[in-house]
């Protein structure tokens, strides 16, 4: 093997080192949702929509949903007749997997990973109690 190639397969590693596209996270997160009521006991069946700037996803509580991950956050609204609405704001966070993009890759990994959404996490678990406006961010529940 020659240098030029040698170079080629150590640069292409430190690129790759780091990037959420390559390493499997991808671009979708599943995530739990969950609502109750103002008493804090569960509450079944509440009509769900999740949305930000990548889709729109319909729920029916308690349930998984996978959503596509952004920078932007994600917007909640539970319905459920006899009760008021419960809303969410829920923050995206960075990966710390984005830095090491930066640092090792010089930055391609992270245009790459930013522009399709996979350098994004939300919060795994979402819960919603209804009559309620909310901000869900990481350690916040």
């Amino acid at each position: 093997m020659n240098k030029f190639s040698l170079v080629t397969v150590v640069a292409i590693s430190a690129l790759a080192s780091g990037c959420s596209t390559l390493t499997g996270d991808g671009t979708s997160q599943n995530l739990s949702v969950m609502t109750y009521s103002t008493d804090n006991k569960d509450l079944v069946g509440a009509q769900c929509e999740l949305k930000n700037d990548e889709g729109t996803w319909s729920a029916v509580t308690p349930t998984t949903v996978m959503v596509r991950r952004s920078n932007k956050d994600l917007m909640v609204k539970c319905t459920k007749s006899g009760f008021s609405d419960a809303r969410a704001n829920v923050v995206s966070k960075t990966k710390g997997n984005m830095f090491g993009n930066i640092i090792f890759g010089g930055g391609i990994g992270a245009i790459i990973d930013h522009n399709n959404g996979s350098a994004y996490d939300y919060p795994p678990v979402l819960k919603l109690t209804m009559g309620q406006d909310s901000t869900i961010k990481e350690g916040s529940q």
